[in-house]
């Protein structure tokens, strides 16, 4: 049973907006709006009790406190330092409260939401972002409904538990995750859609729950954990026919650039031409960017790899965003950044499904030369007919979710940016062996720790092999000990490979 009555309340936090904004000459209707207080938008909220701090809600009532940032301001005004502000607000009042409503301009409130979804680990309430289309208080306004339902939702409660225990956003009777939001109108009622996921619930005469969709809160006894400083250094970049190389190079040379959201065609497409690929291996290898692919479609998914267009930048080094919208993966660079993680730590982390914003986590398995120093950035050569025995470097990174608590959903093997040692176009004849070092030529492929032949010609000069391993990985890899990768010749070879892993695809 779903109940929107609770004893510690919901703790509403203005941050500026349409929802509050007033006009600048109150006498002009035609002036332009401007952020207002907070008392406004109390005194428009229906059934709200100032004096007893409470609201009705459903023949009940819920304990309402309310506070504001410093300075309210527009929307498009916001920056890394208002959502720090925001945390520590939640964070300061978490004890005091069951629920929190984020009240917030239309503009941005996809990068808000998506960056407090980030910001907020350990999370096990609702923190439910809406505003509206047109001011509070006026005629035909969204703003008294969106308000009250995100209170509803934010105080609901099923056998004592939270009913939405992560971050969402509330618009015109939709319950949508904060992290896969998107605005889609300027002026619709309808101003938001979450173009990859399902809403998380709904509302009209009651409120209802998908609770398939919501995610779980974190198990046992947990504390909420802030990231306080999103490392916004970043730089969000829509690719572009004719789009020059050298512009590239530019913006890469930006000082203090850590990060790039690369906006793509379709499943993650762009240019193939050696000039663009040099630029973009420039940003990553040489600047040390963190860079990420994400598709300029408003539905679908990055799939690196799956054409030839996109193949080229799974070897410079860019992450694939697989489903993330340029909201999502925008703000959760900036806190891994702000984490303090850096180089291969970064784009690892970076791959994780941290909040749900994204329909699949990806735990990578690197391999480097027996003997190698793991700082190093080693290439790979395979030679004659000598096997090539790889390595474990490291650890996998762990998220919220351990690998061991994921289920596997596809395993690849990829072996980027091979070459030939003299420039030429060849090819890669191999059988692939895991944990078996001593394999041979001869070594038989019947056996559970064979992953599969490769046999391919390369079709430019710098290419890759991406193997799927699913059903060996199921059997093969838990993690309890370190792995090795073996590459056995079948005739003679003389290539060179930039980087090997493999990349596990879990679901929850």
């Amino acid at each position: 049973m779903v109940s929107a009555t609770h004893d510690d309340g919901v703790l509403l936090i203005y941050t500026g907006g349409t929802i509050g904004a007033v006009h600048a000459d109150p006498r002009d209707p035609l002036s332009p709006l401007a952020p207002g207080g907070l008392d406004r938008i109390l005194e428009s909220l229906p059934g709200y009790w100032p004096r007893d701090e409470e609201i009705a809600l459903g023949g009940k009532r819920v304990r309402v406190g309310a506070v504001s940032l410093d300075q309210p301001v527009d929307s498009s005004e916001i920056e890394a330092k208002h959502w720090r502000e925001l945390a520590r607000l939640i964070e300061g009042h978490y004890d005091d409260y069951e629920g929190f409503v984020v009240l917030h301009g239309t503009d941005t409130m996809a990068y808000t939401s998506s960056c407090l979804a980030f910001m907020l680990e350990n999370l096990a309430k609702p923190v439910i972002v809406t505003g509206s289309q047109l001011p509070i208080g006026e005629p035909r306004s969204d703003a008294a409904q969106n308000l009250v339902t995100a209170i509803e939702f934010a105080a609901a409660r099923t056998l004592g538990h939270p009913v939405v225990p992560e971050v969402a956003v509330l618009f015109h009777n939709k319950l949508f995750r904060g992290c896969r939001v998107r605005k889609v109108s300027t002026g619709d009622f309808a101003g938001f859609d979450s173009p990859n996921l399902l809403p998380l619930g709904q509302a009209g005469g009651r409120i209802q729950v998908d609770r398939a969709v919501v995610r779980r809160p974190p198990e046992g006894p947990t504390r909420l954990a802030v990231s306080r400083d999103p490392n916004m250094d970043i730089l969000s970049l829509d690719l572009f026919p004719g789009i020059e190389p050298a512009v590239l190079r530019t913006l890469f040379d930006t000082p203090h650039l850590k990060g790039v959201v690369l906006k793509t065609f379709g499943a993650g497409n762009a240019p193939t031409t050696r000039a663009f690929l040099d630029a973009i291996e420039y940003g990553v290898r040489e600047k040390g960017l963190l860079m990420v692919n994400v598709t300029q479609c408003f539905r679908g998914e990055v799939e690196q790899g799956r054409y030839q267009v996109s193949a080229g930048l799974l070897a410079a080094g860019v992450i694939g965003g697989l489903d993330m919208t340029p909201e999502a993966a925008l703000t959760k660079m900036g806190v891994v950044l702000g984490q303090g993680l850096k180089g291969r730590d970064a784009a690892d982390r970076m791959q994780l499904d941290l909040r749900g914003e994204q329909r699949a986590g990806i735990y990578n398995i690197h391999f480097q030369p027996v003997g190698a120093a793991t700082d190093g950035d080693w290439p790979l050569v395979l030679r004659g007919r000598v096997p090539l025995v790889l390595a474990q470097d490291g650890d996998v990174f762990q998220g919220p979710v351990p690998y061991r608590e994921r289920r596997l959903d596809r395993a690849f093997l990829r072996l980027l940016g091979i070459e030939t040692t003299d420039g030429r176009r060849g090819r890669l004849d191999c059988k692939v062996y895991l944990d078996e070092p001593d394999a041979k030529e001869a070594t038989a492929e019947d056996i559970p720790t064979y992953l599969g032949t490769v046999s391919k010609r390369f079709t430019t000069d710098t290419d890759n092999v991406i193997l799927d391993i699913t059903r060996q990985a199921r059997r093969l890899i838990d993690l309890g000990h370190k792995l090795t990768l073996t590459l056995v010749p079948l005739g003679d070879s003389d290539l060179t490979i930039r980087s090997a892993h493999i990349a596990l695809m879990t679901r929850d």
